[in-house]
């Protein structure tokens, strides 16, 4: 049986929609990630039994609806109902790419569990995929495009589409 060992209040000024847990390699510290109605992303490190504040992530315009944080520990990826998915560096607590997900589409984000794609699902059914190295560097460079993978639960059958930059 659970029990509760601590409780944080006032961790956001409006409800939290998700919380994300993982320990970072680089320094075997465990990093929370909680993403609220508030539009705020917030991080904080688990210690002896304690939730220490670390910063607050701003850039979303709605709703933080999900967060995940990526094997390693180190990036936190989080979505929004503004449409964007934004990568943030744990350490220094800066935001590392923003990606534009579509109309209303990006209402869940994971990690893949190497950390070379980042999932989102939507409200219609849709599973997109984004490559690591898209991330990384805004575009493909042998294309100059942004390449996302899509899954039509529809269909049942996986399609991509290119969009340039």
């Amino acid at each position: 049986m659970y029990q509760q060992i601590h409780k944080r209040e006032s961790g956001h000024e409006d409800s939290i929609w998700s919380v994300a847990w993982a320990r970072s390699e680089k320094d075997n510290s465990e990093n929370i990630v909680t993403g609220g109605v508030d539009d705020l992303v917030k991080s904080w490190n688990w210690r002896d039994e304690f939730l220490d504040y670390k910063a607050t992530l701003k850039g979303h315009q709605l709703g933080v609806v999900s967060v995940t944080i990526n094997a390693a520990g180190t990036v936190a990826a989080s979505s929004s109902l503004d449409s964007t998915i934004k990568l943030w560096d744990l350490d220094s607590s800066k935001q590392i790419k923003s990606i534009d997900a579509g109309p209303v589409d990006c209402w869940t984000v994971a990690f893949s569990p190497d950390g070379q794609y980042i999932g989102s699902g939507s409200h219609s059914g849709k599973i997109k995929l984004v490559r690591d190295r898209e991330w990384e560097t805004g575009t493909v460079t042998r294309y100059k495009r942004k390449v996302y993978y899509e899954y039509s639960l529809q269909s049942r059958r996986p399609f991509y589409c290119m969009r340039r930059y």
